[in-house]
């Protein structure tokens, strides 16, 4: 079998990352990838139920073994593979399985594993995903849906994709909103509103509003640099729009900046045969590891601000 075997989830990764793009322009990552077993959906083990007195009924402990964090770690096995057919591959998988997961786990992660090596393959079938196309997006969704419940089981697949399957139907109805012309402004943030409340987890959504806090004071702080207001101008309007202690540990995280960017002048401005010293004597070997990477944005932004020849 060739490498195919071993590609990432082609079409509905495509879909994870355009809905990642709306998240971030909101605040947040969208949930991981996912995966699989050969002795198919029946074959998964019952979950142990517990008895809820007050109502009388049972209901299903939480899996430990299902959830988005397996199919990290399945990724991760996947991820360096040189097998070229799934026999090999799974022949590998066998060999590592043990590094990765607790032994009382082994047999039903590799059934769950070799069923997600055939559902990620399968999911190659799916047209890629047009972000213009709501409609589109929701058809392959759809489409995705069926092929998860060919391969698992209801409980694997709210423990395995559940998070996923949410986030993205929450990307698909707010691209729809943002784009609804005959929808007010006002309207929007009321549908908005709802469909966060019925996709997102309360977690979910406490991140989603702190992440756009963020997103705003870093607009704020760029609009105070460019017209380079003094600490004292930064402080009031930043407690005006946020409150005196926030206003406080963000003047605290400007100094800090300035303390960052003046020991990289002095590293920048320092030729090869001094770097080394003052690597040593200005930077901890934490943001030592920081300084190429700083020095090429600094550069790149250098070179942004730079006039282009008539």
């Amino acid at each position: 079998m060739p490498r195919k075997l071993l590609r990432p989830l082609a079409a509905a990764a495509v879909v994870l990352a355009a809905g990642a793009a709306w998240w971030l322009a909101g605040g947040e990552e969208a949930p991981a990838p996912a995966v699989a077993s050969a002795a198919g959906p029946a074959a998964s083990s019952a979950l142990p139920a517990v008895s809820t007195a007050a109502s009388g009924t049972s209901v299903h402990a939480p899996d430990p073994l299902l959830t988005p964090g397996l199919l990290r770690t399945f990724e991760q096995m996947l991820d360096d593979s040189q097998a070229r057919d799934k026999e090999g591959l799974m022949a590998e998988m066998r060999a590592k399985i043990d590094k990765y997961l607790p032994p009382e786990w082994r047999v039903r992660a590799l059934g769950l594993l070799e069923r997600y090596i055939d559902y990620r393959n399968a999911l190659e079938a799916l047209p890629a995903a047009d972000i213009g196309d709501p409609a589109g997006l929701r058809r392959i969704l759809d489409a995705r849906a069926g092929i998860r419940a060919r391969y698992f089981a209801p409980e694997e697949v709210e423990g395995l994709f559940g998070a996923e399957e949410k986030f993205d139907r929450f990307s698909v109805e707010k691209l729809e909103i943002e784009r609804n012309r005959s929808l007010t402004p006002e309207q929007k943030r009321e549908a908005l509103a709802k469909t966060e409340e019925t996709w997102l987890t309360p977690e979910q959504r406490a991140d989603r509003v702190a992440s756009t806090a963020q997103l705003a004071v870093g607009e704020q702080t760029a609009a105070l640099e460019a017209r380079g207001a003094s600490p004292q101008e930064r402080f009031a309007e930043r407690s005006q729009q946020y409150g005196h202690e926030a206003a406080q540990r963000l003047a605290a995280l400007d100094q800090q900046e300035q303390d960052w960017q003046s020991r990289l002048s002095r590293y920048a401005a320092a030729d090869e045969a001094t770097r080394t010293q003052l690597q040593a004597e200005l930077f901890t070997p934490q943001e030592a590891l920081r300084l190429q990477a700083a020095l090429e944005m600094r550069a790149a932004g250098e070179k942004r601000k730079t006039p282009s020849p008539p």
